[in-house]
């Protein structure tokens, strides 16, 4: 009976083992094709092992940003590749295996593991990464505060942001503490239409004010001691006013035979900012900011003039600019010879000669200003200005801009002080056809 199984076990024994074979190849193709083997690269944190081996009341170690983190890659059945994530995965850089101290930097070995692998499945982008050790120091510095690119809500404006606290000694490694140039409070103001107290987040920056990235500061920083520092920063909104007009006075007297006629400045209007004590102020005064005499002289002035005056030099504490103001405004001066006076005629009273048939003409100005004496050099509260006629000459002028000649005509005693010239634009008048077909 053993001689006939033994006889069957060995009959077609090549073939036999040729289909285990077969089914071996079989086997792994299809686990192959169903779960094949692959590479996954994961970004992993170092983690680093005895950090007081190295650092001790006088030195300290740091690592560079772009060490902080290694790739791991690593190579199996997607199936087990699938159940892993990174931080699953343990990368670690013991201070302890550090060989050589005399490097600069130092260098120190780096280990990584995961559960269910084995060394030879795992690689990583580098074997060790560099640390620098330096001494410890500390230094104190001025805490700003700022609310960045955030604004509160309509009609106001940030007035004072005042943090608490004020200051703060910072100690870490002697070259990350000499980058430190300046240290704002920074906080979130959008919406805001009340004044109030807000949590802010402590930036630091060096001093081409670019910012200190936050795993520098977790890693290598301590705040009055500690690891982090809690910020508050009282928030006092300033209320928006426009419409305020500047009040000039001048000094001086203008040359013999002249006098001061009108004065404007450009903008005729400004907008500011302020608390509501300042505001109030501003309000008994008519809403208008005083220019004093001594920033506008007409002493011995026989023509027009024009000073630019900085604004914010004329403000009372506690009131500012708004923002997007201008930083001055020039004051224009009008010296007039004794006995004239100014009047203002509206350009649409002016007479166009010889302008084309096809053509408009369009004026940058809403008023002419004429200035006129009187030939007896008496009053000139008798004027008609509706017996005043002004023409412009247009012939041969095609589509353009030009400043033309004004001709003014004055009943009989008055003459003009100057000539008057105006800038004009003519453009093609629109036909009927193509404004029906543009109301269509």
């Amino acid at each position: 009976m053993k001689t006939n199984l033994l006889s069957k076990l060995t009959k077609n024994l090549a073939l036999k083992i040729i289909s285990i074979i077969i089914a071996i190849v079989i086997w792994y193709v299809v686990v192959d094709f169903n779960d094949p083997i692959e590479t996954e690269s994961y970004n992993v944190q170092v983690e680093v092992l005895n950090p007081t081996y190295v650092a001790n009341g006088k030195e300290i170690y740091r690592i560079e940003d772009e060490y902080r983190s290694v790739t791991v890659y690593i190579t199996a059945n997607r199936s087990r590749l699938e159940r892993i994530q990174a931080n699953n995965i343990r990368v670690t850089a013991d201070l302890t295996e550090i060989v050589d101290f005399s490097t600069d930097p130092v260098m120190v070995p780096l280990r990584v593991s995961c559960a269910g692998f084995s060394q030879s499945e795992m690689t990583i982008s580098r074997t060790t990464i560099p640390i620098i050790i330096e001494n410890v120091t500390s230094r104190e510095f001025p805490i700003a505060a700022s609310a960045g690119t955030t604004v509160p809500g309509s009609e106001y404006e940030v007035g004072t942001l005042t943090p608490n606290p004020d200051q703060v000694t910072i100690s870490g490694p002697e070259s990350i503490i000499n980058q430190i140039d300046t240290v704002v409070a920074e906080v979130n103001v959008t919406g805001m239409v009340q004044n109030g107290t807000l949590s802010a987040d402590l930036i630091l920056y060096d001093e081409n004010q670019v910012e200190i990235s936050d795993a520098t500061i977790e890693e290598n920083l301590t705040f009055n001691g500690n690891a982090t520092l809690d910020v508050e920063v009282d928030v006092e909104l300033w209320r928006r006013q426009s419409g305020v007009t500047l009040d000039v006075n001048y000094s001086g007297t203008p040359a013999d035979g002249y006098q001061v006629g009108t004065i404007t400045t450009t903008p005729d209007e400004i907008a500011v900012v302020g608390s509501e004590e300042a505001l109030a102020a501003l309000a008994q005064q008519g809403n208008a900011i005083t220019v004093p005499a001594e920033l506008v002289s007409v002493a011995g002035a026989s023509s027009d003039l024009s000073e630019e005056v900085k604004l914010s030099d004329l403000l009372p504490e506690d009131m500012r600019l708004a923002t997007n103001t201008r930083e001055t405004a020039t004051v224009n001066v009008a010296i007039l010879p004794d006995g004239s006076q100014e009047f203002e005629l509206d350009v649409t009273n002016i007479e166009t000669a010889g302008l084309a048939s096809d053509l408009t003409v369009a004026y940058d100005q809403s008023e002419l200003t004429l200035r006129i004496q009187a030939d007896d050099g008496e009053s000139l509260s008798a004027l008609d200005m509706t017996r005043v006629t002004a023409r412009i000459d247009l012939a041969g002028k095609d589509v353009g801009d030009y400043t033309v000649p004004v001709s003014i005509t004055l009943p009989q005693g008055y003459r003009l002080v100057n000539d008057v010239s105006i800038s004009v634009h003519l453009r093609e008048r629109a036909s009927a056809s193509s404004e029906s077909a543009d109301s269509g």
